[in-house]
């Protein structure tokens, strides 16, 4: 009779769990504004722009990628709808509400609590729920902060990813990477020890091929806004060397993207002088099995989540033989209307090796989508395209959970690009642990 009762009750708990994840749903009527957005710019789902029809998009994307149309690189452009709520989850939004007037930007832009003046050890909920970016003299920081946070919602983070070298005549290489990260804000299981006052740590390693294996590099964003603690470990030299700042606007262990684009912004917030452009309807690139339903990850016996890599996602121009665009471009890709807030950034730091970027930041889910670069005499120098993909664990549900299905860095002076591929994510996992990351063990990793 007990174990009959305990099968019912196990039942029971894995519908009810089943149901939750079927019907998370923050936003109600995102079908009808979708569709609106769509009446507004004019096209539908199901719409083919071709490369003679450039000018259709003409606004609704960054003014390079609109040039990508025009000149062929990205194939026929497929416009598209979600069919199903990306809106983060209530309890996200609800513990973001709570925190109205508890925060605010000392005179360093840094994030502080409003009673004491101090860098607060823990936030949960985004800190500024009642912003009017427009009208805020801080309105672009404020919103930057929140998209930061927003993203620190895994706790813990493991996620494997490769770098291809793309030229124009197609693939040249490939580097093996990882990123593992532990977050002291907005973890959900609620604050931690935190002694050394830092907002996050995380650790990038190389593991092929050969020639670059064993380069790790240790991260410490500080509480206090200061410059990060950055050391790197070059097995060149068997040595471990404090980096300074500046070095995160360096490549990438050769490749086109420099350590502070990872996941769309990885710099330090204040690290940037930051401005509201304008709030614009636009075109968001997204591979099309990402618009079906969200990444429902897999629980994990030892605890936490995980991703499940989909070998046919993220496919480049390069792999597929009769591809007629840039060998860089998303085959896959498909084109949703969204409203994005455009954000300049400027560095503070003089000797940061470009000038002011433009970032197309989804206005509801924070994920950006497009980073556009100028170098330090004023012309063009590149774009990003970030792919999102929307992730979904328990009751969660985010963009900027580590939850990105790749990106496409496009360098129009050396006329290459690097493609990002993310493999599977690791979410909330309990052997990534604050002892892991330290100074010394850069060594162990790099042999």
């Amino acid at each position: 009779m007990f174990k009959r009762l305990l099968i019912v009750t196990l039942t029971f708990c894995l519908a009810v769990i089943f149901l939750v994840q079927e019907t998370v749903e923050a936003d109600p009527q995102w079908r009808e504004k979708q569709q609106a957005l769509c009446n507004e710019i004019g096209l539908q789902p199901g719409d083919i722009i071709k490369q003679s029809d450039w000018k259709r998009l003409d606004g609704l994307l960054p003014f390079s990628m609109v040039e990508w149309v025009k000149k062929g690189y990205l194939g026929d452009v497929r416009i598209a709808g979600f069919k199903y709520d990306i809106s983060t989850d209530d309890e996200w939004i609800d513990a973001g509400s709570k925190n109205a007037g508890k925060y605010k930007l000392d005179e360093g832009k840094n994030l502080v609590d409003a009673a004491t003046g101090e860098p607060p050890l823990y936030i949960y909920g985004i800190p500024f729920p009642n912003l009017d970016i427009k009208k805020d003299p801080d309105g672009a920081s404020k919103y930057i902060w929140n998209r930061v946070i927003s993203m620190f919602r895994a706790g813990q983070l493991f996620a494997p990813f490769t770098l291809e070298w793309i030229g124009a005549k197609g693939f040249e290489r490939i580097v093996h990477c990882s990123w593992t990260q532990y977050c002291y804000w907005a973890r959900p299981d609620g604050e931690v020890a935190n002694p050394n006052k830092y907002r996050y740590v995380y650790l990038t390693e190389v593991t092929k091929p050969y020639d670059l294996a064993g380069i790790a590099q240790l991260t410490f964003r500080r509480l206090d806004g200061k410059q990060d603690d950055f050391y790197v470990y070059i097995p060149a030299i068997r040595r471990i060397k404090k980096m300074s700042g500046a070095n995160r606007s360096d490549p990438y262990v050769g490749s086109d993207l420099i350590i502070d684009d990872g996941g769309g912004f990885a710099g330090q917030t204040n690290s940037m002088k930051w401005k509201f452009i304008e709030e614009r309807l636009g075109l968001l690139c997204v591979e099309d099995r990402d618009t079906e339903n969200p990444n429902r990850l897999k629980p994990l016996s030892e605890g936490g989540w995980r991703v499940l890599h989909d070998e046919g996602a993220n496919i480049l121009g390069w792999q597929i033989e009769e591809w007629k665009g840039a060998p860089w471009a998303p085959v896959n890709a498909v084109w949703i209307p969204r409203y994005f807030y455009i954000i300049e950034a400027m560095p503070v730091d003089p000797y940061y090796n470009s000038g002011k970027s433009t970032y197309w930041i989804d206005k509801v889910t924070y994920h950006t989508a497009y980073k556009v670069v100028w170098d330090k005499a004023g012309d063009y120098w590149k774009t990003i395209n970030f792919l999102p993909r929307c992730l979904e664990w328990g009751d969660k549900r985010g963009y900027h959970a580590g939850g990105t299905a790749g990106y496409q860095v496009v360098d129009e002076k050396l006329h290459h690009a690097t493609g990002v591929r993310v493999g599977y994510i690791d979410v909330d996992t309990p052997d990534i642990d604050a002892k892991l990351f330290r100074i010394d063990r850069l060594r162990t990793l790099g042999k």
